[in-house]
């Protein structure tokens, strides 16, 4: 068992079951906005709906996409304080995106060749294998041809290289992963680091490059157009932009072409 804190009571790494209604008020409180405006149309479906509202693209995982042609997608209840996010509902967050909720296990309520871009920021670890292959698929059916899908996620080869040397990864990302405020300090134990990847944030299949190449194409993906990137280096810079820079230390980003 850890060390108890008294600023987290109850709290107990050793038991990422027990975390995980933490996580879930945890994920309430960050779905918050001013305003949430329903549009009184429907959702857009080709890419002339698209362009109409100002969007080329769709970032998942995401109230409030930093991309300002990009529709905002996450299966959460984003809220406001007189209005909660419904499915099928088209939404303006705070008068600058817009935002609907989504279920990545099933289909998209989108046109094919809809939209030039799809990202997601740490997203398909959270399904497993067979509704990842399913949402990149229809991910893929959503993008024109020369459309570009970027996904990014924690690589466990930077784990177990980590944990296989003791490079100093594992206790850096520890200390990243303690300045969020989710929680007391994690355990400083190298398994237990490895774990947690694997065990906490409701994860459910943890990739090395290899793995996505091979749901990417399963989902369709042309090997050969598949590609390793670098953060924030991609073929379309607006989109590889929306790396974020706090998880540069443990994120594998990969592009795939349509």
């Amino acid at each position: 068992m850890t060390t108890p804190d008294t600023r987290f009571p109850g709290w107990d790494w050793d038991d990422p079951d027990g975390l995980a209604t933490r996580l879930d008020e945890f994920s309430a409180d960050v779905a918050t906005c001013t305003t949430l405006e329903p549009h009184p149309g429907p959702l857009p479906q080709t890419q002339a709906d698209f362009r109409e509202l100002g969007l080329t693209g769709i970032e998942f995982a995401a109230f409030r996409t930093a991309h300002p042609e990009g529709l905002g997608t996450d299966l959460a209840t984003l809220r406001s304080p007189d209005t909660a996010a419904e499915p099928g509902t088209l939404y303006r967050v705070d008068g600058e995106r817009w935002f609907t909720r989504l279920d990545i296990s099933k289909p998209l309520p989108f046109a094919d060749a809809s939209v030039d871009w799809v990202y997601a920021e740490h997203l398909i670890e959270h399904v497993t294998m067979p509704v990842a292959v399913g949402w990149l698929s229809e991910a893929r059916r959503v993008l024109r041809p020369g459309g570009v899908l970027r996904v990014t996620t924690p690589d466990l080869a930077r784990y177990l290289v980590g944990y296989a040397t003791g490079d100093g990864f594992l206790t850096k990302h520890r200390r990243r992963l303690t300045t969020l405020g989710f929680g007391p300090p994690m355990p400083d134990r190298p398994a237990f680091l490895v774990n947690q990847i694997f065990r906490h944030y409701g994860h459910q299949w943890i990739y090395d490059l290899d793995e996505l190449r091979h749901v990417l194409t399963r989902a369709g993906f042309t090997p050969d157009r598949i590609r390793h990137c670098a953060y924030r280096q991609g073929v379309r810079p607006d989109v590889a932009d929306l790396d974020t820079a706090f998880r540069t230390d443990e994120t594998i980003y990969v592009e795939a072409d349509r």
